[in-house]
């Protein structure tokens, strides 16, 4: 125990002296180190206290039986996956061509108690970023509290992981309404994810054909509003709260929620040292069970904007509204490998229609139709192919897209 006390020491000291990390990725892999070493120091603590507890007498017996590496696979996972994709699109004006890395991504949970759950995320595709970083305290069924960098409680879309959503990108307006790439310009690219607390927990239940299900949930937080690893000292933040009711249908949820927050306005991509109002209501429906999946929502949003007036030398705001929907549905085909195999493979052929307009008033919608199917193999397998055709303003103006995209998750 002692040994291992001063190896956490170590490690501890090395993660907050940021003056010796070379650089982000070294800085993501020690967290990731040290997070394991602390999780199995609290877990071996648990064990030596229960096994005193219990009269235990024979100490060798017990440090064999729990061993390391036993609790790590109990209580704490490693895993992560990687999405190699390959996209090709065409409009009348240009054409392109692009193999990339979409993710890659390292994915540490787990228990340190009853109490407390964690999870550290990274993405080292392009470029080494901190996704998740944040800690549960389970305090009971209708109250928990949840504090880091995590998704925001808005949408039902935005909450999925990239390896829960059918198609390979998301619905046009879930991207510009949260957080994804921001039709302000704020918090681009960071996923639907902010820094900040949330409560979140079940109000009601009950229990259908021996099945309990939760009828009632919530969630509600405080967020910084500037995005994934940003640190801004401002007095506006942001709230976001999500309310879920699932009737006494199985596999049915009804989602209603809201973001309200104000952020710091850019005039050609520039801080304009003036804040801006970000209103943003969604609402929607979605059915899941073995086989199918239906989902559709509902967003709108209200986004503060300035033009500059070069005859009086001033910024002069302006209020643009957005709005959008989507409808997706798919069905999965579960299959064998062969007539005595264990391993299954599943299939699910996808179709979505998907609306959007960025400026209500300037009538400019984007319509989106989407057709695609998802192959899982087998689990940590995964192979995309998605076609989608973009229609600008309901006018002969067409953008084709082609995408595949290949999962591999360990």
């Amino acid at each position: 125990m002692t040994r291992l006390k001063n190896a956490m020491s170590i490690f501890a000291s090395q993660i907050f002296d940021f003056s010796k990390m070379k650089n982000s990725t070294q800085s993501i892999f020690l967290i990731f180190f040290t997070l394991l070493f602390f999780a199995n120091g609290q877990l071996y603590a648990q064990t030596e206290k229960h096994g005193k507890e219990k009269g235990a007498v024979d100490s060798a017996e017990v440090k064999k039986d729990r061993t390391f590496w036993r609790q790590v696979k109990e209580n704490v996972k490693l895993g992560g996956w990687i999405d190699a994709q390959y996209q090709f699109a065409q409009s009348e004006d240009r054409k392109s061509s692009v193999f990339m890395i979409r993710r890659a991504r390292l994915d540490l949970k787990g228990s340190l108690s009853r109490w407390v759950d964690f999870r550290l995320q990274a993405d080292f595709a392009p470029s080494p970023r901190l996704i998740d970083a944040f800690v549960k305290v389970n305090i009971c069924e209708y109250v928990n509290l949840q504090v880091g960098q995590f998704k925001i409680p808005f949408s039902l879309e935005n909450i999925l992981s990239p390896l829960d959503l059918e198609l390979t990108e998301n619905a046009q307006v879930i991207s510009a309404l949260s957080g994804y790439k921001d039709v302000s310009g704020v918090s681009s690219y960071s996923n639907g994810r902010e820094i900040g607390l949330m409560l979140l927990g079940t109000l009601a239940s009950a229990t259908v054909h021996g099945e309990k299900i939760p009828i009632l949930k919530y969630g509600v937080g405080v967020f910084g509003g500037n995005g994934i690893n940003v640190k801004v000292d401002n007095m506006a933040k942001d709230v976001s709260a999500r309310l879920e009711f699932c009737p006494f249908v199985n596999h049915l949820t009804v989602s209603v929620s809201g973001y309200w927050g104000k952020y710091d306005m850019l005039y050609d991509n520039v801080s304009t040292h003036n804040d801006g109002v970000r209103i943003r209501y969604a609402a929607g429906a979605q059915y899941a069970d073995e086989h199918w999946m239906v989902r559709s929502e509902y967003l709108w949003g209200k986004t503060d904007f300035e033009s500059f007036d070069e005859d009086q030398d001033v910024f002069i705001p302006y209020g643009m509204k957005s709005q959008g929907c989507y409808f997706t549905i798919g069905y999965w085909f579960m299959m064998g490998w062969g007539k005595n195999s264990d391993v299954q493979q599943k299939i699910r052929p996808l179709l979505r229609v998907d609306y959007y307009e960025r400026d209500i008033d300037a009538h400019d919608p984007s319509m989106v139709y989407a057709a695609g199917v998802e192959w899982w193999p087998e689990r940590h397998l995964r192979f995309q192919l998605a076609y989608s055709l973009r229609q600008q303003n309901f006018s002969n103006q067409f953008e084709h897209q082609l995408t595949t995209m290949l999962t591999v998750r360990f």
